[in-house]
């Protein structure tokens, strides 16, 4: 009975979750249907933006490690002791990404003067712009991890809704103005505002005034492997848009990014069920009880995953012309779309794997360690075979209304680098999930009998 209740309880939070995101989702997503509307941005802008978006997200890379740093602990916080110990981590960790979010802003001003150019970038206000938005997403995730912790999936819901709707008007309102992508990353910037300014007051009965010294060799030594595990998973999702940006022309780019897109709503769609799993995986930790969230999680996911990439493969323009019914120029990416979902399908599994370990805190220096190999392995893949890609390209004539053959043929060699890469990650976590179960147990112990060691 207990368990029949467990698994209720699990669907039913994770059905709100899925509800705000799918709810914020459509707005995020519609946000591409204004911006790469004829009234929006430009075929070369629209590009820009997504990859401004995804330079976010490798920017705010400690922002998932430090989410789930944050709601590992606020799960273990039981004492009063413990609770006035995470809001003093609170504000230290608030005020670092402050001073980060300065200094961040003087070195790329000043010693990067041709990332401009290499991004194709139009408007000088383009980079602080995107490190302010990438700074505030870590701050934002930091407070989401304090309300998954206490598993407030209620209050963590509507930040995503409201991000969405935010974000959605607020470009809505640049585009209409005439402003390209430095206008949409402004709307982005404001949905994330609103949204920090709600889960701060959903958080606001902790106890703020605390001041329980913190042990920072033992909360960095737990930190470190919770920023590198999701850090790589961003890393692994958003680095063949980068590349993409960087290295083609920019009168093609534009055909890629409505995968990337499509896949980026996949995942928002798909995570929640990860995000539910995590701290009721950590407190099934400290008081060395059992749980069936990963098992839900892992199963559901899957199942979904499958789903999503066997109706693109029937009809892998239908999200085109939900997405670019505005702009049919990006109907041309039709081609790509089912095998990019095919590709980042390994990359969901493994993400609901090595979401376990960081909960179990299982995920120790010499699994950090592969993790990075792996993803610097990816790196030098995609790296390796630019030139040849280039050849490829450089000699056909290239019209920005129009995918070249030559082009679609470079941008499905990205594709199978990128699906192959994240196969090996999920074989990889798989085979760290099967070492740690087959570990001799080891008693549980909570956060603050190990910080007291």
């Amino acid at each position: 009975m207990a368990e029949r209740e467990s698994k209720l309880a699990f669907l039913r939070q994770s059905g709100w979750i899925t509800v705000a995101t799918v709810m914020g989702g459509i707005f995020l997503t519609a946000v591409h249907v204004v911006a790469s509307s004829q009234a929006g941005m430009s075929e070369a802008e629209y590009s820009v933006f997504v990859t401004l978006l995804r330079v976010q997200l490798l920017i705010s890379i400690p922002a998932a490690g430090l989410q789930a740093m944050f709601a590992r602990q606020t799960a273990a916080a039981t004492s009063p002791v413990e609770k006035a110990r995470l809001t003093a981590t609170l504000r230290r960790v608030i005020t670092a990404i402050i001073v980060l979010w300065i200094a961040s802003l003087l070195v790329t001003q000043l010693g990067f003067p041709n990332l401009y150019h290499r991004l194709n970038l139009t408007n000088p206000v383009a980079i602080p712009l995107t490190l302010t938005v990438g700074l505030g997403f870590i701050l934002l995730s930091v407070l989401r991890g304090v309300l998954t912790g206490r598993q407030n999936f209620w209050g963590l819901g509507w930040t995503f809704t409201v991000d969405g709707v935010v974000r959605f008007g607020a470009v809505a309102l640049a585009m209409k103005l005439g402003h390209q992508a430095t206008g949409g990353m402004a709307g982005v910037l404001a949905g994330s505002v609103i949204s920090i300014a709600l889960a701060a007051w959903w958080v606001r009965e902790l106890p703020w005034r605390g001041r329980e010294p913190i042990d920072w060799p033992v909360w960095l030594k737990r930190a470190l492997p919770l920023a590198l595990g999701p850090g790589v998973m961003v890393f692994m999702f958003s680095a063949d848009v980068l590349f993409v940006q960087i290295t083609f022309a920019k009168g093609q780019t534009h055909f890629y990014m409505p995968a990337a897109t499509v896949g980026m709503a996949l995942f928002m769609f798909l995570t929640p069920m990860a995000m539910v799993m995590f701290p009721k995986l950590v407190r099934s930790n400290v008081e060395g009880s059992d749980s069936q969230a990963l098992q839900h999680a892992l199963v559901g996911t899957a199942i979904l995953g499958a789903l999503a990439v066997l109706t693109l493969f029937l009809a892998p323009k239908l999200p085109l012309w939900v997405l670019y019914y505005k702009n049919p120029i990006y109907w041309q990416s039709d081609q790509l779309v089912s095998w990019y979902i095919a590709a980042l399908y390994p990359l969901l599994l493994a993400n609901i794997l090595i979401g376990n370990l960081l909960a179990k805190e299982k995920l120790g220096a010499a699994s950090c360690a592969a993790l990075l190999l792996l993803a610097a392995g990816y790196a030098a893949l995609l790296w390796g075979q630019s030139d040849a890609l280039l050849k490829t390209t450089t000699q056909t004539t290239m019209d920005s209304h129009q995918f070249a053959p030559a082009t679609q043929a470079a941008f499905q060699q990205i594709i199978k680098t990128f699906g192959a890469s994240n196969l090996a990650l999920l074989a990889l976590s798989a085979a760290l999930s099967w070492r740690v179960k087959t570990e001799k147990t080891i008693p549980p112990h909570s956060l603050s009998a190990e910080e007291e060691h």
